[in-house]
């Protein structure tokens, strides 16, 4: 057997190492990594800064909360202070409440009574005030009576007032003969009228516009004596009766003066004298007595 002559063997290569490149995701990725890394970096300071502001404003509060809350506990012992002196006060003040609620309880008893009371007067009066008006409507009616007779009394007297014949011979006017009758003629005004009430002197007296003075008075026979005094001329009237229009002219006047005594006394006359209106007015005398 033919043997074939073997080659000698040759030494095998290694199979080549592949040689890789720097990979281009690799320089991308630290770019990445760096720029998150700052933004991160930045992201810290800032968020640092910011808790620092915050910490500062909360610490500003809690200061500021520190200062109230002190105040708070000061107005707080204060209130504590002034409750403690009010429940002093008060526990002082119980008896007096006591004695004020018990004063109060005796007033509304008292109101309740006075109440009572004073409706049972209102009703008194009531009554009585009906009765008074039942009586004054009775005094009305004799009141109207009163005035129908007062005014029968005054026509009466009306027609009682006359003329006469004065002690001169002229006609005198309407002659009074009681204070009535005088107040009715002053009222119709014809005349002026002067009231005297006159009493035996020596001494005169001023009626109106003439000097009248009272020389004698005989209650016996209802005469009496005067001298009228007129513009300094004297006129004596003797034996002059009631009723007697006692007449006499001044230089002024065209129709007579005229005194007229309607009641005699114990030397007192009562009576007037009348003047025409356009007779001058005297003034009374302030030695006359008052007139009635």
């Amino acid at each position: 057997m033919s043997t074939t002559p073997t080659r000698p063997e040759m030494p095998q290569a290694e199979p080549p190492v592949p040689s890789y490149g720097t990979p281009r995701w690799i320089p991308i990725l630290f770019v990445v990594l760096f720029l998150v890394s700052g933004y991160l970096v930045y992201s810290g300071i800032h968020s640092h800064q910011g808790l620092e502001m915050q910490l500062a404003q909360s610490n500003a509060q809690i200061s500021k909360q520190g200062t109230a809350l002190d105040t708070a506990n000061s107005q707080i012992d204060d209130l504590k202070a002034e409750l403690d002196l009010t429940t002093q006060k008060l526990g002082l003040t119980q008896t007096q409440l006591a004695q004020a609620r018990k004063t109060a309880a005796i007033l509304r008893r008292e109101q309740v009574r006075s109440s009572k009371k004073l409706q049972a007067q209102i009703g008194q009066v009531q009554q009585q005030t009906q009765a008074g008006m039942g009586q004054l409507s009775n005094e009305l009616g004799g009141t109207k009576t009163d005035l129908a007779a007062t005014k029968k009394d005054l026509a009466a007297t009306q027609n009682k007032l006359q003329g006469t014949v004065g002690d001169m011979g002229v006609m005198s006017g309407l002659v009074a003969h009681n204070k009535d009758q005088l107040s009715e003629l002053i009222r119709r005004g014809q005349r002026s009228y002067y009231k005297f009430d006159l009493y035996k002197s020596k001494h005169p007296y001023r009626v109106g516009p003439v000097v009248v003075q009272v020389s004698h008075v005989d209650t016996k026979h209802w005469r009496y004596n005067m001298y009228v005094t007129v513009s300094d001329k004297r006129i004596e009237k003797k034996n002059k009766t009631l009723y007697e229009p006692v007449q006499f002219y001044t230089p002024d006047s065209m129709a007579p003066l005229e005194i007229v005594v309607f009641q005699i006394k114990k030397n007192e006359i009562v009576g007037y004298l009348s003047a025409p209106k356009e007779q001058p007015q005297g003034k009374q005398s302030a030695a006359a007595p008052s007139t009635r």
